[in-house]
C-alpha cells in the first residue's frame, strides 16, 4: 500500500489488536444475522422469493443501512472512528489502484469460486439454481433497484464483515486466522437462502475479501469487488431467465 506522504503504514497486524465494540453488542448483532439467514432459507424453500421482487429489494436496501447504522452504533460506544475501519486513501490515483486491485481480485476469486463448485458438485452439493433464478430481476425497474442493493451490499457487508467482525474477532489475541474464520462463518451463514452449498462457497469468498484486506490494508478494493460481482450476478441471472423463456 502506498500512503499519503506524512501518513505512517500500519499493518493489518497492528489494526487488529483491539475490539472495536462491546461484545454483548457483537452478540446481538450474530443472532439477528441469524434469525435473518434462517428466515430467508425457510422462504427459498417455498415462492415467497419469486414474487414483489421490488419490495424485496427495497426492503434488502433498508435492511443493509439500518444493518450498518447497528454496528455504528458499537463503534461508537467504544469511540472508534468508522475511518479507521474503512481504511481509504485519498487522491485519483490510489482509488484507480484500488479499482485496478478490486478487478484483479474478482477475476481470481471467480476462477477459485469455479473450482470450489466443481468439488461441491462431485460431493453432490450443488447451489440451489431455481432459487437464484427466482431472485433475479425481471424488468428495468427492478434492475436498477438490484444494482441500488448491489452497491449496498457492497459498502455495507464489507464495512460490517470485513470491518466489524474481522477485527473484532482477531481481537481476541489468537491471531488474524481467527478474525478470518469467524468473519468469513457468519457471512457465508448470513446467506441461507442459497443453501448448503452456497453457503459454503459464500464462506470461501469471505475469506478471500479478508486476504484482499490485509493487502491493501483497506475496505475499498473489496468494496468495489463485491459490488459488482452482485450487480454482474443479478445481470446474468436476468438474462438467463429471459433467453430459457425464449
Amino acid at each position: 500500500m502506498h500512503d499519503a506522504p506524512g501518513e505512517a503504514t500500519i499493518s493489518p497486524r497492528e489494526r487488529f489488536t483491539m475490539a472495536v465494540a462491546p461484545w454483548w453488542h457483537t452478540g446481538l448483532i450474530v443472532l439477528l444475522l441469524a434469525g435473518g439467514s434462517v428466515l430467508s432459507s425457510r422462504q427459498a424453500h417455498g415462492d415467497a422469493l419469486a414474487a414483489h421482487h421490488a419490495i424485496r429489494y427495497t426492503f434488502g436496501i433498508c435492511a443493509e443501512w439500518a444493518l450498518l447504522l447497528l454496528v455504528w452504533w458499537g463503534l461508537r460506544a467504544r469511540r472508534i472512528a468508522a475511518a479507521d475501519l474503512l481504511g481509504f486513501r485519498r487522491g485519483w490515483r490510489a482509488l484507480a489502484e484500488d479499482f485496478g486491485a478490486a478487478a484483479i481480485f474478482w477475476i481470481a476469486a471467480a476462477v477459485i469460486l469455479a473450482a470450489i463448485g466443481l468439488l461441491l458438485r462431485v460431493a453432490h452439493l450443488s447451489a440451489p439454481q431455481k432459487t437464484l433464478m427466482a431472485i433475479a430481476p425481471r424488468t428495468p425497474l427492478e434492475l436498477l433497484l438490484w444494482m441500488m442493493l448491489s452497491l449496498s451490499a457492497g459498502f455495507c457487508e464489507e464495512f460490517v464483515f470485513r470491518g466489524y467482525f474481522l477485527r473484532q474477532f482477531a481481537s481476541m489475541g489468537a491471531g488474524l486466522w481467527l478474525g478470518v474464520v469467524c468473519s468469513s462463518l457468519l457471512f457465508g451463514v448470513s446467506h441461507g437462502y442459497e443453501g448448503a452449498a452456497g453457503m459454503i462457497a459464500i464462506t470461501a469468498y469471505g475469506a478471500l475479501f479478508c486476504v484482499l484486506v490485509f493487502a491493501r490494508n483497506s475496505l475499498r478494493p473489496g468494496m468495489i469487488a463485491h459490488a459488482w460481482h452482485d450487480i454482474f450476478s443479478g445481470v446474468m441471472l436476468a438474462l438467463l431467465r429471459h433467453f430459457h423463456r425464449l
